[in-house]
């Protein structure tokens, strides 16, 4: 009898126990298919830091760029803040920390010194546009100004029109550094020819108004940019090839941030447009629309570009 009830005994604590792992499995179970929380997690893991600075100097060409990734990124989740500064300031702040990322640095030539100095704190991404170029510019009306040699021979008195004036863009951009470092001494320039610093606004401005009244105006210029989709406008030639080949443009980010925000990282490193589309972007922004309202207007109007920089990310519910 007693040895009959130690069995039963026995067996009751075995059925006990295997409820107990039954009921541990099953409330592990639940907790691996339970796709709100541990999703979430995950999602959250993939965002990591939410809070991302997006870096661009002032000119509208990386300003359009940057406000369409802007909202890319803020469809997924993150708090984007975009910083506009100085091209000095863009990459030293990357390089510092004070900024994540830029989808405006333009390769070998036009941000070659910034490149140089902070590419150690850098990490360069993927190509945003192919073949940028950059060239000193006139109305197409001006027939008989066709290459920069043609301001070193001041060919039609053209020195004596300009008032011997290069309109240019701020101090501190690429374009100005190789203008004044490379392209003036190379065709003697120096001597009689002034490179005019203003802003890229100043600049379009001097430009509209030269047009509106059919003067003559050299501009320095470059390609994606808002002007080439109102004027009919045309690149010196560079016979000594001082601008060099066409850039290209990449998405560059302050080293560590792939690991802070590893879907921002995904989504900049896929981003990439033509010239075409950067200058709708740029035309609506000059034409009075906000640089996010531009930026919103190009999405809606181009869901299969949404489709190929978001591959491989979900939107945020």
């Amino acid at each position: 009898m007693r040895q009959t009830f130690r069995m039963m005994s026995l067996l009751m604590m075995m059925l006990f126990v295997t409820a107990l792992m039954a009921c541990g499995e099953g409330e592990s179970g639940k907790n691996a298919s339970d796709g709100g929380d541990d999703s979430s997690e995950t999602d959250q893991q993939k965002l990591g830091d939410k809070d991302v600075t997006l870096a661009t100097d002032t000119y509208v060409s990386n300003i359009g760029a940057t406000y369409v990734v802007k909202h890319l990124l803020e469809d997924v989740g993150y708090n984007v803040t975009v910083k506009e500064t100085d091209v000095g300031i863009e990459f030293s702040g990357m390089a510092t920390g004070s900024s994540d990322a830029s989808v405006g640095l333009w390769l070998p030539g036009t941000h070659a010194s910034y490149w140089e100095e902070y590419k150690d704190k850098l990490n360069k991404m993927s190509m945003v546009t192919e073949e940028v170029e950059l060239a000193l510019t006139v109305p197409s009306y001006m027939e008989d100004i066709n290459s920069i040699e043609d301001l070193t021979n001041n060919k039609n008195n053209i020195g004596e029109k300009l008032e011997w004036d290069i309109t240019g863009i701020s101090p501190g951009a690429g374009m100005m550094e190789i203008t004044k470092e490379k392209v003036i001494p190379a065709y003697d320039l120096g001597d009689d020819w002034t490179l005019q610093p203003s802003s890229g606004p100043a600049m379009a401005a001097e430009l509209k108004s030269a047009i509106d009244k059919k003067e003559p105006i050299v501009v320095t210029l470059w390609t994606p940019h808002w002007t080439f989709n109102e004027f009919d406008l045309k690149m010196l030639e560079d016979p000594k090839n001082k601008y060099g080949k066409p850039d290209n443009v990449y998405a560059v980010s302050r080293n560590g941030f792939k690991d802070d925000s590893p879907l921002a990282y995904k989504i900049i490193d896929q981003f990439s447009w033509s010239k075409k589309q950067n200058q709708d972007v740029m035309y609506s922004i000059q034409s009075g629309m906000s640089n996010d309202d531009a930026a919103k207007k190009f999405l809606e109007n181009n869901p299969d570009m949404i489709d190929k920089w978001m591959d491989g990310v979900e939107k945020k519910k």
